[in-house]
């Protein structure tokens, strides 16, 4: 009983998280909007404490800000943030790739994979295809570097609020997201060509705002 207890409040959290995702990629949610809990538990027929574990989650995946007092709010993307966000990523992500290299653990074919489906996501104008497909590239990426404590503070710098709002924000100002998607292939084609290097310069270059 207290097993299958436990195993609806999970599905209820994973349920709204999955919802305010949604809800702030799409634009219902606006960036400084606040986000009430007694009305999202009302819309959705859940508990006020399923939405406040879904809150406490997108807090640290960096979706939500929240604050004593005054409740929480979907997060402002800060040009500051984000400049020292890239800045993080471009010293992480080369290093993973150089021990990656060294260990020989890169897997080119899911990071080619990605790649298409990027393409594909930017040829259909899915917003969603696209910040996945570039989450999963990255993540594979510092995964191939075959260190733990490296990946957990990639993951910890909320890269999916970052990717995917950063996309949303591309797919509204009209801007190419092909020559976005380029980049990752070039990526791929340094690795393919063994030149590290190479491999460095460009994935370091990605980040460049």
């Amino acid at each position: 009983m207290v097993a299958s207890v436990g195993l609806k409040r999970r599905v209820l959290r994973d349920d709204v998280v999955e919802h305010l995702v949604g809800s702030i990629l799409n634009g219902f949610l606006k960036p400084g909007e606040k986000i009430v809990e007694t009305r999202i538990s009302r819309e959705l027929q859940v508990s006020q404490g399923a939405v406040r574990e879904a809150i406490r989650d997108l807090t640290a995946r960096g979706f939500v800000e929240t604050e004593p007092y005054k409740g929480s709010r979907v997060k402002i993307l800060s040009s500051g943030e984000l400049y020292e966000y890239f800045a993080v990523r471009s010293e992480l992500e080369p290093l993973a790739l150089g021990w990656g290299f060294e260990l020989d653990r890169i897997d080119v074919e899911s990071l080619a994979d990605n790649v298409e489906k990027m393409f594909s996501g930017v040829e259909q104008k899915d917003m969603a295809a696209v910040g996945q497909a570039d989450l999963d590239f990255h993540r594979t990426i510092m995964e191939c570097s075959g260190n733990g404590s490296l990946v957990r503070s990639w993951e910890a710098l909320a890269n999916d609020y970052w990717m995917f709002s950063l996309v949303k924000d591309h797919f509204e100002k009209g801007m190419d997201l092909g020559t976005h998607a380029q980049e990752h292939q070039d990526i791929v084609a340094a690795i393919n060509a063994g030149d590290l290097e190479l491999m460095k310069e460009r994935l370091k270059n990605h980040f460049s705002l």
